[in-house]
């Protein structure tokens, strides 16, 4: 199995009155950490699904609001790293994940991808090799599913850099 990620849009079409209203306002919305975590929180009283797999597991059974939240939060630095084909390191933190994926570059459309696992579990194997092409294409996806997501549950967020950026119809980054 490869290393794999992808969101699934909800079916719900508007987050809870009440919901929005114990949210109250953003608290900072130029700080990208404290966004993606927020809209992870929003998406997270929704049926939206994140699956992410790979090194011999195909489901890491990452839960929306806080695991999701880990990976979301380094989705800009890494596709900044594999446009410019540069060693990346992204911290799986949340308890219970405890990983760390390194992505390298071998050669100019190759990833290498190296798991350590903090806890008991093993990556079986703990190197995988992609296509930074492929990876980057998954990387695009997961900003668009975020982007047209958050906006589909009228989440505040939505309407905010970068998710306003990664909206379909946005300017994402192209690959380089």
């Amino acid at each position: 199995m490869t290393f794999t990620f992808h969101l699934t849009r909800p079916t719900q079409t508007r987050l809870d009155a009440d919901y929005l209203e114990d949210q109250g306002p953003l608290e900072d919305p130029s700080d990208y950490d404290y966004l993606a975590m927020r809209a992870c929180t929003d998406l997270a009283q929704t049926d939206t699904a994140f699956h992410i797999g790979g090194f011999g597991t195909q489901d890491w059974g990452f839960d929306i609001s806080y695991d999701m939240s880990s990976f979301v939060e380094s989705l800009p630095e890494l596709v900044e790293a594999l446009h410019g084909r540069k060693e990346f390191e992204l911290d799986l933190y949340p308890q219970g994940v405890e990983r760390t994926l390194t992505f390298r570059f071998p050669s100019p459309d190759t990833v290498e991808i190296d798991c350590a696992s903090r806890t008991s579990w093993v990556p079986n194997p703990p190197t995988e090799t992609t296509s930074r092409t492929q990876l980057l294409a998954l990387c695009h996806a997961l900003q668009q599913d975020l982007a047209a997501s958050l906006a589909a549950i009228g989440s505040d967020v939505a309407q905010l850099p970068p998710f306003s950026t990664w909206q379909p119809g946005g300017s994402p980054v192209e690959p380089s």
